[in-house]
């Protein structure tokens, strides 16, 4: 009894590790969805048409990343705007109207350019790539919802809208497929689960659509612009490490090979989706303290030990049972089984470079976005060299993941220590 009181005693204390618990919760859920959802598909698709599938979606996720700087830039001016007591419902209708215009040219600038993208990618028609269109349009109107209910701390109904998103996306890709629509109809459980967790969000956002003062004469969404852009930078180059390999790997190699590179990348971002939970918490605590002028250095070390007690276990397994592969999606992936261990372990090294990366863009220091988006141009230039097989791809990813790591706790203990230094000053 004794130790469960002091279990709860710490997080009713620690605000961070009770939100965390909470997003961890549905980090959890939803990501046995999403996996249930990437596996079936592996599985019923084969290396070859998994591939194709791994590439396109691939591809969707990097553009989603970017426009989840939407998402990061809205949690940060909400958060401002109720620390200063603001309603924020004429944020929320512009911002949304402004960003559904933007979704709906960058849709149709996909269609225009769908046969030239099928062709790239080897496609046998650009069906699936026409899918990727409306998912496009809510990518771009999503995060500021999302963004939104993470600002006012909203968590609970955030991973709410999490976990249907994927639970929507399983029922209707696994339904699609089995009724013969192959890749198009997995994308398109993609489709059907972005929609639910919009209008989901949606609702949760009702009462804030109705403020008492719906207009702020002092407030422009150039400003919004303005901050959305470095931290778009940011986000493309976050998007690069998970994510451009598996698209590189579809185009140097063959479909097989492609495919298997897919299955290992699949388990790999297990431990790069752990730390989701922890900097959706994170960011506004940290962006509310450095308004206040209040030291952040406490919550950013919690969050990479927190972080690494989530990520380095999972690593650990892959070291020790690299045979996951095979039990998780079938025998015909038995060649990946090489792959698994180092690809984890990339990806523990780099789910600890996100937390800083947030850290610094809760902050405002864009200075260490322009270092993170060098050294990811680095790593796109090495993987487009080293690539002549998909062992030297995880090898390099490996290898620039650590040394991303490791510049970025120097500099950010160096940067952070000459600020203190200055304040004694």
């Amino acid at each position: 009894m004794e130790k469960i009181s002091v279990s709860e005693r710490f997080f009713l204390k620690d605000e961070l590790a009770r939100n965390s618990a909470v997003m961890f919760a549905a980090t959890i859920i939803a990501g046995a969805f999403n996996y249930l959802y990437q596996v079936y598909m592996g599985r019923v698709m084969g290396p070859e048409e998994y591939g194709i599938f791994g590439a396109l979606f691939a591809i969707f996720y990097m553009i989603g990343i970017i426009a989840q700087t939407l998402g990061t830039s809205a949690t940060r001016f909400v958060s401002g705007f109720t620390g200063e007591g603001k309603q924020i419902g004429f944020f929320l209708t512009g911002s949304l109207k402004r960003m559904a215009l933007v979704g709906l040219l960058v849709s149709l600038i996909f269609v225009a350019s769908s046969g030239g993208l099928a062709s790239l990618l080897r496609l046998p028609d650009r069906k699936p790539i026409l899918i990727l269109a409306p998912i496009l349009l809510m990518t771009w109107i999503s995060p500021i919802s999302s963004g939104a209910l993470r600002g006012v701390k909203r968590f609970p109904a955030l991973g709410f809208v999490n976990i249907s998103s994927a639970v929507f996306k399983l029922v209707f890709g696994v339904a699609l497929v089995i009724l013969g629509f192959g890749v198009s109809g997995a994308l398109a459980g993609v489709a059907a689960g972005m929609l639910a967790a919009l209008a989901i969000s949606l609702i949760f956002l009702k009462p804030y659509f109705k403020p008492n003062n719906p207009h702020e004469p002092d407030f422009r969404f150039t400003s919004f612009y303005s901050y959305s852009l470095p931290v778009m930078l940011a986000m493309f180059a976050f998007s690069v490490p998970a994510n451009l390999d598996v698209v590189l790997a579809k185009y140097f190699f063959s479909a097989t090979d492609a495919g298997l590179y897919t299955s290992a990348s699949v388990l790999g971002k297990i431990i790069f989706f752990f730390p989701a939970g922890i900097y959706a918490v994170m960011f506004p605590m940290i962006a509310e303290r450095h308004a206040r002028g209040e030291d952040t250095k406490g919550i950013l070390k919690k969050s990479l030990a927190y972080t690494a007690a989530l990520s380095g276990p999972v690593a650990l397994a892959y070291l020790l049972f690299p045979q996951l592969v095979v039990k998780v999606f079938g025998t015909s992936y038995a060649a990946a089984l090489p792959l698994v261990a180092p690809y984890g372990l990339a990806m523990f090294f780099f789910s600890l470079t996100v937390i800083v990366m947030h850290y610094h863009l809760a902050i405002k220091n864009l200075g260490y976005v322009a270092l993170f988006v060098g050294l990811t141009f680095v790593e796109v230039l090495l993987l487009s060299v080293f690539n002549s097989s998909v062992q030297q791809m995880v090898e390099v990813l490996l290898a620039v993941n650590t040394l991303i790591l490791f510049v970025s706790l120097i500099y950010t203990w160096r940067w952070k220590n000459g600020i203190d230094n200055s304040a004694d000053v």
